[in-house]
């Protein structure tokens, strides 16, 4: 550094480690995935390989000497900035991300700024050479020119390599750089910013010659051959970046372009490997032990729903009045539609609405635009789940949904609300911001429409929940109400003794409880006790209970909401003798025989309440 030059450490890398984010894995995944979606090749699916080798597979020296020379001694300076040392002696492990169906980074590779603007971005400038400074204008998923930083905020060193072949082009090109905090070494003080490749006096420029890049591919065990992309090798990543990590972050953070069939995310560790595509996303999910694995199953099955929705099945509401604010209120729905999508919604019926929204810019005409919401009730829910997703990536900080046993998905990805949207985004990606300084003063009433945007799974919620106008005279039925005398019964005759509901403890109940004849279910105090009927000549193997109070018009199985109670909450208490017990719902259980004279217990049921049961049976094993 010269005398004179400003002292200014770097500070992008905390912009991924502070913000919303579960962990330095959800960065690296949110911002490599979204970097190759903005360079996608149109009509064609983005492929990712992401790959940790295998200890057999590292680079040692002198084969890792040939890469790191010339860096050791910067490393080791007491202000590098570097948290732990890492002995550049001992064997490097890395991580691969490599994209194909992407263009490669295209662009002049000798420029040092960027005249091209929106229509000829170069891509190598804003790569290598640039932080914080974005195209003016962008409609790109990225916005803060911030997102390659995450390389080398997941390696150890501080430091990445990038192998890239441009669209059109079969050369490889060939760089590395190293992000410190500015240092002394020797005596000398060094600014933040070194790289890897070839100099001309004090300006770096890709190695392009087939000896090393093609060594390089060697060593790190690069995938591509001659196809356009990016391969980017961290040498040393950070010890929590591990597999699994990867694959939840993936998941989460791009279910909706997987399932779209937009992107493949293949996951190698060693020899083994994990994709995920439309279809084998749900294996895995399925096939996990995450404790949360039912609701993330449950939110793919509503997205993939909505992506093979025809556009007539959507519900269009009506765009807010231009002259003012948009708000929500009931007369965006037409008044026979609000009807019908109250009934779909109480039924328990899936929803998808297309809802208008115009933009405008403080200078230009007005745009325009729409999003989408799908919705659906889910009883097992403990609380509302709403996810935003701007160009199919997840928004992950972003909540507004207040109500419980309710799922929304909010999907944009109409251009004009896409860029405003983006235009208020954090650098993390991770949330929509009033005072963004790349949307502050920039649209005519934007926090507002912004405001409209992020509160729509909460006001549709209300709206569509909000009782209809007049008297309803069974909205407490099941919670209040006053046995008649057997004459008075609604259906009694005069003389005749009506059904009695229910069993006395210790009798004997009717054989639709039980739906067969291989078991007996006996009332207790507060609960039954289930045994295996002694004139069956066999027994299931295995049996599923499922159990909801009685209603007094509809299915209680439909009807069963999880403030009634949960089988593996108190105060409900379940023992078993010769049997195994599982509980795949909170008010279903899973039973595998052991022994012919087993024997459940379950107590805790509110015993002013009638209890039904419904059994599934499976000889597929015989007892």
């Amino acid at each position: 550094m010269s005398r004179g030059e400003i002292n200014v450490d770097p500070i992008e890398g905390e912009f991924f480690s502070t913000e919303v984010l579960e962990s330095l894995s959800d960065a690296l995944i949110r911002e490599a995935i979204q970097n190759s979606l903005d360079a996608a090749i149109p009509g064609q699916q983005v492929k990712i390989f992401i790959s940790l080798p295998s200890s057999d597979q590292y680079l040692r020296p002198p084969t890792s000497e040939n890469y790191l020379r010339g860096l050791g001694t910067h490393l080791a300076s007491e202000n590098s900035g570097v948290q732990k040392r890492v002995e550049l002696t001992e064997p490097m492990d890395f991580l691969l991300i490599e994209d194909f169906g992407t263009r490669g980074l295209e662009g002049d590779t000798r420029e040092d700024e960027d005249s091209g603007g929106r229509e000829n971005k170069n891509d190598f400038f804003y790569f290598w050479r640039n932080i914080g400074r974005a195209v003016e204008g962008t409609t790109a998923r990225g916005r803060w020119g911030l997102g390659k930083t995450v390389f080398q905020a997941a390696s150890r060193i501080n430091s990445f390599f990038g192998l890239t072949i441009r669209l059109g082009e079969s050369q490889k090109l060939l760089m590395g750089q190293s992000v410190l905090k500015i240092h002394r070494s020797d005596g000398v003080k060094y600014s933040p910013y070194g790289y890897y490749g070839y100099f001309e006096g004090d300006f770096a420029l890709p190695v392009e010659g087939p000896g090393r890049t093609e060594q390089f591919c060697r060593d790190f065990s690069i995938r591509r051959k001659d196809e356009p992309g990016l391969s980017v090798a961290i040498p040393f990543p950070d010890k929590e970046i591990k597999p699994e990590a990867i694959l939840k972050a993936v998941i989460n953070q791009y279910f909706f372009p997987i399932l779209s069939e937009d992107l493949v995310v293949i996951v190698a560790f060693g020899q083994s490997q994990q994709i995920l595509d439309a279809k084998s996303i749900f294996q895995y999910v399925t096939l996990s032990d995450w404790p949360d694995k039912d609701t993330v199953l449950r939110r793919l099955d509503l997205a993939k729903w909505s992506i093979g929705l025809s556009p007539e099945i959507y519900g269009k509401l009506t765009e807010p009045a231009m002259d003012q604010a948009p708000k929500w209120e009931e007369i965006l729905f037409g008044k026979e539609q609000l009807k019908g999508l109250r009934e779909d919604f109480d039924n328990g019926k899936r929803l998808a609405l297309l809802v208008p929204l115009w933009v405008k810019g403080m200078e230009g005409d007005i745009q325009h635009s729409s999003f989408k919401v799908i919705m659906e009730r889910d009883p097992y829910l403990d609380q509302g789940e709403d996810y935003f997703l701007r160009d199919g990536v997840t928004i992950t900080g972003i909540s507004s949904l207040r109500q419980k046993g309710i799922r929304v998905i909010v999907s944009v990805s109409d251009r004009p609300l896409s860029k405003m949207l983006g235009d208020s985004e954090n650098p993390a990606h991770t949330e929509w911001q009033e005072r963004s300084p790349k949307f502050r003063g920039r649209y005519d009433r934007g926090p507002s429409c912004l405001r409209y945007v992020k509160n729509s799974p909460r006001e549709i919620a209300k709206i569509l929940s909000r009782p209809a106008e007049g008297r309803d005279l069974k909205v407490l039925k099941d919670l209040f109400y006053v046995d008649l005398p057997k004459e008075d019964q609604p259906g009694a005759t005069p003389g005749r003794p009506t059904q009695k509901r229910g069993f006395e403890p210790g009798q004997r109940p009717p054989n639709e409880i039980t739906g067969d004849r291989y078991f007996q279910i006996y009332k207790t105090k507060q609960g039954f006790r289930l045994t295996a009927h002694p004139a069956a000549r066999i027994l299931p193997k295995e049996i599923s209970l499922e159990m909801a109070y009685d209603v007094r018009e509809g299915n209680p199985f439909k009807k069963y909401r999880i403030l009634d109670f949960e089988l593996d909450k108190p105060p409900i208490k379940v023992k078993g003798i010769g049997l195994q017990i599982q509980y795949p719902r909170p008010n279903i259980l899973y039973l595998v025989l052991e022994k012919r004279d087993f024997q459940l217990n379950i107590t805790g049921f509110d015993s002013n309440r009638d209890l039904k049961i419904r059994t599934t049976t499976s000889f597929d094993v015989n007892p």
